[in-house]
């Protein structure tokens, strides 16, 4: 008799709590690479063309917006989980779709608040930063 073993190469969190740490550090990461970058941007006197507190470029916005990201990842990779057998590969396939849908705003919407094109440069980099470490920890990726 044979027992075959088939590893899973990411497994599905075991509970609610374990999803919960691997997208918080998802965030964490994520958050840190924003304000490291942002740092250096600053430091290079790159002219992004909005500023203030509102700016898609200050601290509270790339903070707001990576918190609600991760939230909004974790609940579609519960539901993906869910119904489907390969939750990784398909969260993946969304996480995709949402990354070219959220481009969009980049590119028709930041031009009129007075980005520039280095400043829409650094936002597509931006979305880069966030959408990578969510994703590499949600589907289990990152070993945690």
């Amino acid at each position: 008799m044979e027992i075959s073993s088939k590893r899973v190469r990411y497994p599905v969190p075991e509970s609610g709590v374990a999803l919960a740490r691997r997208t918080t550090l998802g965030v964490v990461v994520a958050i840190v690479a924003l304000l490291l970058t942002q740092a250096i941007v600053t430091a290079l006197g790159i002219d992004v063309g909005a500023s203030g507190e509102m700016s898609p470029f200050a601290a509270g916005p790339l903070i707001g917006t990576t918190l609600v990201s991760g939230i909004g990842a974790a609940v579609v990779y519960t539901v993906v989980a869910k119904f489907t057998d390969k939750p990784a590969r398909n969260f993946i396939a969304v996480a995709v779709g949402v990354f070219v849908l959220m481009l969009v705003p980049v590119a028709v919407v930041s031009p009129s608040m007075g980005v520039t094109a280095a400043g829409q440069a650094i936002l597509v980099l931006y979305h880069v930063l966030v959408a990578v470490p969510l994703v590499a920890f949600i589907i289990g990726a990152v070993d945690v």
